[in-house]
């Protein structure tokens, strides 16, 4: 018994160093922190959502080359859509996007030929200089999935890589022909005749016929976040496999797409 009241307040009179002693590790371990940071650092996935424009520039291969260059495609278009940021580090993390793009291009080509006159008996009586100038516009919609490898060098800015696809959606053909008779003799004799003007306009499968149904692409660019959760991006896309392909008698025709993206996007969680 005597041993083991003894052995209490020996215990009793530790217990105070013993808590000063705890105290004094408590004031010295660093406190647990939880990043978060809007530069893609943050241990939390965040959302965020994206408006722009696009601008397409079609490249165009043709077999055989004809004699003269056809007019490149090219148009202005917009697209919207929402993102995820998943970090991996606070350098590196993963990007995926699904949004939507409405692209859009035209073309405008004027060809002037000498062609003979004839009269009803089929005989040449004369010639005349016919111009044809051909207007194209043509629009498109995908659906475009992306999953892009963000490297963030500081906290707000990254660059951006990775693979897209895109699902044809739906387009709009929209043709316009006009046709100019200049410098045209009959007998002898100078005549004139009014332009003529057609147009065509073909919505629905009759105007992407020639259009793949699935685009694969590389995309490549640079962003910059505000803390309060602004977003800046510009990119570059790129189509790998033809977007268009048409295949006749004599002529292979393959149309790949090159787009300049620019979007502002907001990030929510900052």
């Amino acid at each position: 018994m005597t041993r083991t009241v003894s052995a209490l307040l020996i215990l009793a009179a530790l217990s105070p160093a013993i808590q000063t002693t705890a105290q004094a590790q408590d004031a010295t371990s660093p406190p647990l922190m939880v990043r978060s940071g809007s530069g893609g650092g943050g241990s939390a996935v965040q959302f965020g959502i994206k408006v722009g424009g696009n601008y397409l520039i079609a490249s165009q291969s043709i077999s055989p080359e004809p004699k003269d260059a056809l007019p490149t495609p090219k148009g202005l278009g917009l697209q919207f859509g929402g993102y995820a940021k998943v970090p991996f580090s606070d350098m590196v993390g993963l990007r995926p996007e699904l949004g939507f793009s409405f692209r859009r291009a035209k073309t405008d080509n004027s060809v002037t030929k000498t062609l003979p006159v004839v009269d009803g008996n089929n005989q040449q009586i004369g010639s005349a200089d016919v111009t044809t100038q051909e207007k194209v516009d043509q629009r498109l919609q995908y659906f475009q999935i992306a999953a892009l490898l963000a490297l963030n060098p500081s906290t707000n800015f990254r660059v951006m890589a990775g693979p897209a696809i895109g699902f044809l959606m739906g387009g709009k053909l929209n043709e316009e022909t006009t046709q100019t008779v200049s410098n045209g003799t009959a007998n002898g004799q100078p005549f004139t005749q009014d332009p003529t003007f057609t147009a065509t306009e073909k919505k629905g499968s009759a105007a992407i016929k020639d259009f793949k149904k699935a685009e694969v692409a590389v995309v490549a660019g640079f962003g910059y976040e505000l803390d309060m959760g602004l977003d800046f991006d510009l990119r570059y896309y790129r189509a790998i496999v033809p977007t268009q392909d048409i295949s006749e008698a004599t002529v292979r025709y393959k149309a790949f797409t090159n787009m300049v993206e620019l979007s502002l996007g907001f990030t929510f969680g900052n």
